[in-house]
């Protein structure tokens, strides 16, 4: 009842970490966290996902030029981890077994979203393993913003799709807890019901206030303005995000959809 206890406790209490004290991960404790992922759920059981470590610190140069604004976060974890959809290798053990499978066609939507599930199971138990063996952790999505520029870096093959980094490191800082939305806005009963707008704006008011508090932008992003003009500058659809998304959708349907 402790231990169950204890894992409820950490659970409850993770937050993303962003500030690392510069340090390297020993491959045994990688390991230890590389296998504890491998035992998440998988969708009949293809494990359709590959993992790439950064042990090489002239890539871990390179990485940090393409994550911009995040040299310090990428030089100082103690392990990177490129966490990718992989449907390459399901494909090559499929054709082993002489029948006509699914993914030989350029039509798989479910091979392909169960892909993206399995990688991001995948993330959460190997984020578990590394708070539990003391590591803070944080996921950053530059690889799926720019896969074409991370699947040159990394040498993928076609039907390999770059999703997050995940940075394991030893905590450089305490953080709050971040607020999350009341269960009732997330959670149901029988049937889906659609969320009241001003329980809504209310959450966004609470979150907006937190994240002033914590002084969230200028903290991690070097920006002087409140996290909902910060969201908003990330999520405001411009000739310059149509180009970026664009080059996103090209990429995952030659990847991952129609590989």
């Amino acid at each position: 009842m402790l231990r169950r206890r204890s894992i409820l406790k950490l659970l409850r209490e993770r937050r993303s970490i962003r500030i690392f004290k510069r340090s390297r991960m020993p491959d045994d404790i990688a390991r230890l966290i590389i296998e504890a992922g491998i035992r998440a759920p998988s969708y009949s059981y293809l494990q359709e996902y590959s993992i790439i470590m950064v042990s090489d610190e002239n890539l871990r140069k390179e990485l940090a030029k393409l994550c911009e604004g995040q040299d310090e976060l990428i030089m100082n974890a103690a392990a990177i981890f490129l966490i990718c959809a992989d449907l390459n290798r399901p494909a090559r053990m499929l054709s082993l077994l002489g029948h006509a499978n699914v993914l030989r066609s350029n039509k798989h939507p479910v091979e392909s979203i169960f892909a993206v599930f399995d990688a991001g199971l995948l993330t959460a138990f190997m984020m578990i393993a590394a708070e539990i063996m003391g590591y803070g952790s944080v996921i950053l999505d530059y690889p799926i913003v720019y896969p074409n520029e991370f699947a040159k870096l990394f040498q993928l093959p076609h039907g390999v799709v770059p999703l997050v980094l995940l940075c394991v490191g030893e905590r450089g800082e305490s953080p709050p807890l971040r607020p999350r939305l009341p269960l009732d806005l997330v959670f149901f009963k029988n049937s889906y019901r659609e969320a009241d707008l001003d329980a809504l704006k209310n959450y966004l008011k609470e979150f907006e206030d937190a994240m002033r508090r914590e002084d969230y932008a200028r903290k991690y992003v070097g920006l002087n303005m409140d996290y909902m003009e910060y969201l908003k500058l990330k999520t405001t659809l411009n000739d310059e995000l149509k180009k970026t998304y664009d080059a996103v959708e090209k990429f995952l349907k030659e990847n991952l959809m129609k590989f």
